[in-house]
């Protein structure tokens, strides 16, 4: 018996070759599946949390057919970015497709028209020397022009991110003039990167990277805490970055 479990569990670190991030060929052993290795970036689409800087645990899949995998764009010649989504179709539901254009993540339905696509993060670099909110501040340059002067980054303590979460929002006194002119109906403010009451939206400051993230008014099928930038080595190897 320990002879078939020893070999049984060789093919299966075989099947992931020999180039994996560290860790990830043992946790997928571990788990009993067969790593099947991405093609950018090599890391296996099993989605295991060894993958990601960090997952949100607490999210549940959409239907009891739905499993976590691996998904990667590649961003930059020597970068990609890795993050985890749900494939539903061992529910019978058509594939989310996933897709990298301009500085965005972008998702759909496989049949759904290109232009149809949602946005689930959009991407700013954070040069040296620059915080994650002062490139925030730079969007308000598509803000009303009445109310950039009246936009603040304020904090947010309750999501799960790596990375420091904070919203570009109305200052109180500019918060104050929105509810009064729209008691009863839903406000936006500070531009397309700023706050909407029709929605979760908010940034992410990492150490390269500033992440807007749009989550909409549902859950999505992607796993917000998990993306993470990968980038490779002069050795050819991608490994965790931020």
């Amino acid at each position: 018996m320990r002879i078939v479990l020893a070999a049984v569990a060789a093919a299966a670190m075989a099947a992931c070759g020999q180039a994996d991030a560290p860790g990830e060929g043992a946790d997928a052993a571990a788990g009993g599946g067969v790593c099947t290795k991405l093609p950018i970036t090599g890391v296996c689409n099993d989605a295991k949390p060894v993958l990601f800087l960090m997952t949100n645990a607490s999210l549940e899949t959409h239907a009891q057919g739905c499993v976590w995998r691996t998904e990667e764009l590649q961003t930059k010649p020597e970068e990609a970015v890795v993050f985890r989504a749900q494939d539903c179709t061992g529910e019978q539901w058509d594939r989310t497709v996933y897709s990298w254009v301009g500085n965005y993540v972008k998702a759909k339905l496989a049949p759904v028209p290109d232009d149809q696509a949602v946005f689930a993060v959009e991407v700013f670099d954070v040069a040296d020397g620059e915080t994650a909110e002062q490139a925030a501040l730079k969007t308000l340059a598509a803000a009303p022009e009445d109310q950039r002067a009246r936009c603040v980054t304020s904090p947010l303590n309750n999501v799960k991110a790596p990375g420091r979460v904070f919203e570009l929002g109305p200052n109180a006194e500019l918060e104050a003039e929105l509810q009064a002119a729209s008691p009863d109906e839903p406000w936006d403010a500070c531009g397309p990167n700023g706050v909407t009451m029709d929605g979760i939206q908010y940034w992410e400051g990492r150490d390269k990277h500033a992440l807007f993230h749009m989550v909409g008014q549902d859950d999505p099928m992607w796993d917000p805490a998990s993306f993470t930038f990968y980038r490779k080595g002069l050795n050819g190897t991608w490994a965790k970055a931020d």
